[in-house]
């Protein structure tokens, strides 16, 4: 059966999913032989780490649409719709064009069989390949080596940290995890680093390739620009991989002044979004509140995955929280709200309640309207759900 609706093929290409043994980029090369015929655009920026990564193709799509060039830019995950994946000047292609891509994915592919984001990210190539674009933004969504957006030779690597995410996949050490990463890098081309403090792989990597590198605290520092609530470190990548892009001279904290991403440390009324879903995430997070909002009372709805470091991140946020909302969002890999209170009263002692759904835990601590700011964090799962609910309940507007 065809699928009719760009629903329908966002059903049909998360339920044909290729077996465990059948991974790798050797089975889409066949494919991409065929849409790189076209080049994607003239500049090619792959953006890869541990956290950050969003931030930074975020900064630079907006650096260089101030300077009229043409962006594509393709991320992932989305909060609300999948077009937010992928997006051309600003705005997020449409469902024709995101349907006819799967459609000559379908075309070319024969019998292989292609994970979900698999498809999503052969339809960017394909988009992109089609709109003239001056540069495109790509982000990495898991790793790097295995990654499909690592099947294009990008101009510029940037490579914004490495900490401990996805172990199950990535390996248990920052160094396994680190190997994983660098394997965006590229002979003679430009390699952008976003931390001081790389793993030993990283670096060694870098050496073997005798490469233009910059690395932040060595050869780019923070720039002193207006960053909002935007993660710092993210903006200096963006502004370095700017320069070499370019020698257009614009306002960066004008840029940076107009740029917001939802869901982090998005402060909408009194509520506080993030994303934060790993160790590094929410030490990010938790600074910024206590810079921000120190002496504040803040409680906070929380959902994460089963997968991750949810003791340790735990820890990292109780010393700011009165009471907790334990929650499990629409996933089959979330943790169940019931287990997650648990967790969270072995780890604190202090009040937690648990809620099938965001929106009920949402809907309680509105109810019960006892502290200063709440705190909604744990998985983009959690805050797009809990961005939902408080607009159909009127607390903020999207």
């Amino acid at each position: 059966m065809k699928p009719n609706s760009l629903d329908d093929w966002l059903d049909y290409i998360d339920l044909n999913r290729p077996k465990e043994d059948e991974f790798g980029l050797n089975r889409l090369r066949p494919i991409t032989d065929i849409i790189f015929q076209s080049k994607i655009a003239e500049k090619i920026v792959v953006i890869g780490g541990t956290n950050g990564k969003g931030t930074t193709a975020e900064v630079l799509n907006n650096l260089l649409q101030e300077s009229n060039f043409k962006v594509g830019l393709y991320t992932s995950p989305h909060l609300f719709n999948f077009n937010e994946r992928i997006r051309i000047n600003g705005f997020p292609v449409s469902n024709s064009e995101i349907m006819s891509a799967f459609e000559g994915i379908e075309t070319i592919k024969k019998n292989s069989r292609l994970t979900y984001f698999d498809y999503a990210t052969l339809a960017a190539f394909i988009i992109f390949a089609k709109n003239n674009l001056d540069v495109a933004i790509l982000e990495i969504g898991l790793g790097g080596r295995h990654d499909p957006v690592n099947l294009v030779d990008p101009d510029i690597s940037v490579l914004t940290n490495v900490e401990l995410d996805h172990q199950k996949w990535l390996g248990n050490t920052r160094e396994q995890i680190g190997e994983e990463k660098s394997a965006i890098f590229r002979e003679g081309k430009v390699i952008i680093m976003g931390s001081s403090n790389m793993p030993s792989t990283v670096m060694e990597k870098v050496q073997k390739l005798n490469t233009k590198t910059l690395q932040l605290g060595v050869d780019f520092v923070e720039e002193e620009v207006a960053t909002n609530n935007l993660n710092k470190e993210s903006v200096a990548c963006s502004i370095a991989a700017y320069k070499e892009i370019t020698n257009c001279k614009i306002d960066f904290n004008k840029v940076l002044k107009n740029t917001s991403l939802l869901g982090r440390c998005d402060v909408n009324n009194k509520f506080i979004l993030d994303v934060s879903h790993n160790l590094a995430s929410v030490r990010n997070l938790v600074s910024f509140l206590n810079t921000e909002f120190k002496d504040k009372s803040i409680n906070a709805v929380v959902g994460l995955m089963k997968d991750k470091d949810i003791h340790d991140i735990i820890r990292e946020v109780k010393g700011i929280v009165s009471e907790w909302y334990a929650c499990s969002p629409n996933m089959e890999r979330a943790m169940p709200a019931n287990d997650l209170k648990e967790l969270i009263f072995d780890e604190t002692n202090n009040k937690v309640e648990a809620f099938e759904t965001v929106d009920l835990a949402v809907k309680e601590v509105l109810r019960k309207d006892n502290c200063d700011l709440v705190l909604i964090f744990g998985s983009f799962f959690t805050v797009s759900e809990a961005y939902e609910s408080l607009s159909e309940l009127k607390q903020i507007e999207l």
